[in-house]
């Protein structure tokens, strides 16, 4: 699916066609079938995925939050990788996971239209998930990192959106992409290659960067130093899925044409999106389990410059507050344990009915 998605087509890149040799030319030849094992990792993927999403969204209905823009582009990216493995499954069922000569030459080219689906909204999962999680920095920063941060976005979705787009005009007319058999042109195959290639790596090096951002951020909240390291770890997560978007930068010139051959991208490029998703949320089940523990849940903040020359005002979900050093900052932590009363040795808190809900 994954070789096809690439712009290469099966059967000439290897320059094997289904089902051409007879039974004893394919007596001594491998017969596997990778389908399952693929759609089992992908489910689990999925649904793991799903869990966390579902427990982050539980937090800020517990504590009667207001979901923003984060999270539900969140939503959306866990939905696109909903998409991805149904269009997956789909695609084993037909053949795809099995080695060229064991597959159904009816079945070909239906099955290399899915995959085109398929690929999309995978790269569109892990655009999304990696958007929210930027997004969910934004709120985090301000200043100048505010603005590097804006200009991971709009870079991130410029450099994954071509991808995207690409997957549909690589080829003159559309079809020539699931039907080589058409007249028309295409992209060359190196040539797509390499543009995926350049595309996954630049996605792993904005998650490495976004996994970075969160440290000098957190360092400057005021609590104790374990519980620092304690969020950044968490909120630095998403590195692993930069991991995956390396690994399938590697295995993409690699591909022979042959299908089992790129099962193994087609994890890597599901487990990125899925990866990313649990990682947004890890800050949010870090949180649960302390306030289950009956200790006081560790501080993620959010910092909102929308008030200028105002005193920094703190909505209560923790007691901890945000040494941020700039009058001008709006703080707002962000928890999931119920509020605390107020104790004596604490400096008091300006709340107003806007920022207590």
């Amino acid at each position: 699916m994954i070789t096809k998605r690439y712009g290469l087509d099966f059967a000439s890149a290897a320059g094997i066609h289904p089902r051409q040799s007879s039974a004893e030319d394919t007596d001594d030849l491998p017969h596997v079938d990778l389908g399952p094992e693929m759609n089992t990792i992908f489910w689990l993927l999925t649904s793991l995925a799903l869990a966390f999403l579902a427990l982050r969204l539980y937090c800020k209905f517990l504590r009667g939050r207001r979901l923003w823009w984060d999270d539900y582009v969140l939503i959306a990216a866990w939905v696109s990788l909903l998409a991805s493995a149904a269009t997956t499954t789909v695609c084993a069922s037909l053949d795809y996971g099995k080695h060229l000569w064991d597959m159904r030459p009816e079945v070909i080219h239906t099955m290399q239209f899915v995959a085109v689906f398929a690929g999309f909204f995978s790269v569109l999962a892990a655009n999304l998930s990696k958007t929210s999680f930027a997004l969910t920095l934004v709120r985090l920063s301000h200043g100048w990192l505010r603005a590097v941060i804006w200009a991971i976005i709009i870079t991130l979705n410029i450099v994954l959106g071509s991808a995207l787009i690409s997957m549909w005009t690589k080829c003159k007319p559309v079809a020539k992409i699931w039907n080589s058999d058409l007249e028309g042109k295409c992209i060359s195959g190196s040539t797509i290659v390499k543009f995926y290639q350049f595309t996954a790596a630049y996605s792993g090096a904005i998650d490495v960067i976004l996994a970075l951002i969160p440290w000098p951020l957190i360092w400057k909240i005021t609590m104790d130093k374990r519980e620092k390291v304690g969020v950044a770890i968490a909120m630095s997560m998403g590195i692993i899925a930069g991991i995956a978007s390396f690994v399938k930068a590697v295995k993409l010139p690699q591909l022979n044409g042959d299908p089992t051959d790129s099962v193994a991208v087609v994890i890597w490029g599901g487990a990125e999106g899925a990866i990313t998703i649990m990682a947004a949320s890890i800050p949010v089940l870090r949180m649960l389990f302390r306030g289950s523990n009956g200790q006081s849940p560790a501080q993620f903040a959010t910092i909102d410059e929308q008030r200028l020359n105002a005193t920094a005002t703190v909505k209560l979900d923790t007691l901890d507050t945000l040494d941020t050093n700039n009058s001008q900052n709006e703080a707002t932590a962000y928890g999931c344990t119920p509020p605390l009363a107020p104790q004596k040795d604490e400096r008091p808190l300006s709340l107003s009915k806007e920022t207590a809900r």
